[in-house]
């Protein structure tokens, strides 16, 4: 769940931190999508497509900084790509058309965090998608050339489907997407699941089952996004009582399992009581009996030690040890 109370993006950048950020190069980078599109079809080339907050995200800085400003990566890489910028600054200027376009492609490629880097076909349907990587611009191209072997494995797996029938045809279908990811699938990929569910009527290949499953994602998302609509209004208001019950009555209704529960229960401490550490403690407990092994487990494992090695008063043992220790001898200096 993305609420806006654990958001992992800061909502702003210290200045002397973007005083001290690299200017933006952008030789051979476009921020007009359909011009992009445009070109990628009659050069025959794929779209590299950045999300990213420019001037105030960190990793989006180091990426354009070791990897994107670099010439020997903007070379090489508009050999097949044609590289597109979907930025999302803070300070930077853009028109409101720029705005607009990119408002509604974050909308259409479900991006929740930057720096996304989308592969899409010259009709811009995404067929890998990768972020910020360590090793500078050879180590991200072997990555880049790596990614665009599934779009040559789809076209070929779509090819074979589109000779074959029945169960046959699904199967080749659903095969020739499988590794790319199912949101996208579901997205940019209607008309040949469409295919798959009609000349499969059995449902041999999956192809029904899994729109079912996404369908019923996309609807649980459209309820969560309600709530957290709900929850904010409560928060400012200072109805925390009231916060923690609606989160527990939509658990109680809708029934997620495993992460989807684990992140709503944790949403619940921004209702809870700092003062009252027994509370936190037995829902960090509630969090990790869910799933003991999920990364969210761990995460509330960890939250838990840190909350046990202090004391009451916010110090932690060997704090409190140090303390004693200086003032016995500030004790004896003075004598």
């Amino acid at each position: 769940m993305n609420t806006r109370f654990f958001s992992i993006l800061a909502a702003a950048v210290p200045a002397l931190v973007l005083s001290l950020a690299p200017a933006r190069a952008d030789e051979g980078w476009t921020e007009d999508f359909a011009n992009a599109k445009a070109t990628a079809a009659k050069e025959n080339r794929d779209l590299l497509i950045e999300f990213t907050g420019s001037d105030w995200c960190p990793p989006c800085m180091a990426l354009h900084e070791t990897v994107f400003s670099k010439d020997a990566f903007k070379t090489a890489a508009q050999q097949n790509f044609v590289l597109v910028k979907i930025d999302f600054p803070q300070e930077k200027e853009q028109s409101a058309a720029v705005k607009a376009q990119n408002e509604k492609l974050q909308k259409e490629y479900n991006i929740e965090g930057f720096p996304t880097i989308v592969l899409a076909d010259a009709a811009a349907r995404p067929y890998a998608v990768t972020g910020f990587e360590e090793g500078g611009p050879a180590s991200y191209l072997a990555n880049l050339e790596k990614l665009r072997k599934l779009r040559v494995s789809r076209d070929a797996g779509l090819k074979k489907a589109a000779a074959a029938e029945g169960a046959e045809k699904a199967k080749l279908i659903m095969s020739a997407l499988k590794e790319i990811d199912g949101d996208f699938v579901h997205t940019f990929y209607t008309k040949e699941i469409d295919e798959a569910i009609a000349a499969d009527k059995d449902d041999a290949s999956g192809a029904k089952k899994a729109r079912t499953a996404f369908e019923k994602e996309q609807a649980f998302k459209v309820k969560v996004a309600a709530l957290e609509e709900e929850l904010a209004k409560l928060h400012e208001e200072e109805k925390l009582a009231e916060f923690i019950a609606r989160i527990d009555k939509f658990i109680a209704d809708e029934k997620p399992e495993g992460a989807k529960k684990q992140e709503l229960m944790i949403a619940k401490m921004a209702g809870l009581d700092e003062s009252k550490p027994g509370a936190l403690l037995k829902l960090l407990d509630e969090v990790i009996a869910v799933d003991p092994k999920s990364d969210l487990a761990e995460q509330a494992k960890m939250m838990k030690e840190q909350m046990q090695e202090q004391k009451p008063d916010g110090t932690k043992p060997e704090e409190e040890k140090e303390g004693k220790e200086e003032k016995k001898k500030s004790g004896e200096d003075e004598k």
